[in-house]
């Protein structure tokens, strides 16, 4: 009996390793292939990929294939990946749309990451008072924690908008913390 080789298990192994262009082949072959992973994590997993090698356009596509899944479970997940990519196209708009649409999605119990990104792009389009209330609100996620990158970003935004004295109190914080 000839041994089968499950594509998108290796896949996943190349993904892990940093290998992405050829976890990418090993995706493209399970598709063909169609025999061990589900569609949707499989291409999920490619979008991450193509994020990984810069190739953002492909990523884009990927996650949208996967959101016209209709059994696809975390699609906050596919919504905060795409706004990654279309922030890194520059398309901020696009982002802060994908990263709404992932908030508004009831079952994401640890939003930290997706408020962090959008305060982010905030901060690009020089909104500062909008960056804050994100990064306000990532700081809620108790699950989330990449504080020290809050309150970095946090204590510029302040600085921005002339709140030297908010500002300040971060600082010290994150000083206490390390």
């Amino acid at each position: 009996m000839k041994h089968m080789t499950n594509y998108f298990e290796k896949g996943n192994e190349l993904l892990a390793k940093k290998r992405y262009g050829e976890a990418i082949l090993h995706y493209e072959k399970d598709l063909k292939n169609g025999k061990f992973g589900t569609r949707y994590k499989v291409v999920y997993n490619m979008g991450i990929a193509y994020n990984h090698l810069g190739k953002h356009k492909k990523a884009v596509k990927c996650y949208d294939e996967v959101l016209k899944e209709k059994n696809y479970p975390t699609p906050y997940k596919a919504l905060n990946n795409m706004g990654n990519s279309y922030y890194r196209l520059g398309q901020y708009n696009k982002a802060i749309k994908c990263y709404e649409n992932a908030l508004s999605d009831e079952s994401y119990i640890s939003p930290g990451n997706t408020w962090f990104n959008m305060g982010l792009i905030y901060n690009q389009l020089e909104q500062y008072n909008k960056a804050i209330e994100c990064y306000e609100k990532a700081m809620e996620d108790k699950k989330y924690i990449s504080l020290p990158n809050i309150w970095n970003e946090l204590t510029k935004a302040y600085n921005k908008v002339g709140q030297f004295d908010r500002s300040a109190a971060f600082l010290q914080r994150e000083e206490i913390i390390k």
